[in-house]
């Protein structure tokens, strides 16, 4: 049995360097990847660290790639996960024509991914880029529930704040939303442990809306603008 995870998020939110630190986790030595878009095409093997030092890096999250990370040797009863690395999500309105080809392509990611998880940045103060994301959130969580996906959200660059990881709770798309650091690997145990134990089946229960006050706006006008081609 096989495994796809989907990771999605703004420019800078560390979607690279999840995918590759998260592979080694999960024990990987080695990287086979595939990938898409921003003018390139093709595939190759990395080790963790080749893989780090070539796509992770001032300049280099923007390409508009789509890559795909493959590990193997999963804990049973799971043979192989694909962890794919999709093309940022831009707020212009409308997208360039560059823009909406790269769209397409994660897109195209989140039609054959078995899971999604979108990334939050803590440490960003930007109340455009938050309002942005939170929206994008609540629309990802709505396709989730409705195609029968699992939908993790995970705050990410937990390393950053003042505070202790986990002293907090923090909250987006009217969901908890668990702290994890991309760089020094805190709570990826946890999001482990959320990842195998889940099923396609449970989907309906793995995003349930925390009531804020702000209801579940799913269908709230504009979002569905987010990732309109």
């Amino acid at each position: 049995m096989n495994l796809s995870l989907a990771v999605i998020g703004v420019s800078g939110v560390g979607k690279t360097l999840f995918c590759i630190n998260f592979a080694e986790y999960l024990g990987a030595c080695s990287l086979s990847y595939t990938e898409a878009g921003g003018g390139r095409r093709g595939r190759g093997l990395l080790s963790t660290a080749g893989a780090r030092r070539l796509m992770v890096g001032r300049g280099r999250c923007a390409s508009g790639a789509v890559r795909t990370f493959t590990v193997h040797r999963l804990i049973k009863p799971y043979r192989r996960l694909a962890l794919i690395d999709t093309a940022a999500l831009q707020q212009a309105e409308p997208l360039p024509r560059r823009e909406r080809s790269r769209l397409r392509l994660t897109l195209q990611a989140l039609e054959r991914a078995d899971f999604i998880l979108m990334l939050l940045d803590l440490s960003c103060s930007d109340p455009a880029v938050r309002e942005f994301s939170d929206r994008a959130g609540r629309y990802l969580a709505d396709y989730c529930r409705r195609q029968g996906k699992i939908f993790f959200v995970a705050g990410n660059k937990a390393d950053l704040l003042i505070k202790t990881p986990g002293k907090e709770r923090f909250f987006a798309a009217g969901m908890d939303l668990p702290a994890i650091s991309a760089l020094t690997r805190a709570g990826f145990a946890l999001l482990k442990e959320a990842l195998l134990g889940a099923s396609p089946a449970a989907a309906s229960s793995s995003y349930k809306m925390v009531d804020q006050g702000h209801g579940d706006n799913s269908g709230e006008e504009g979002e569905e603008d987010i990732f309109r081609l």
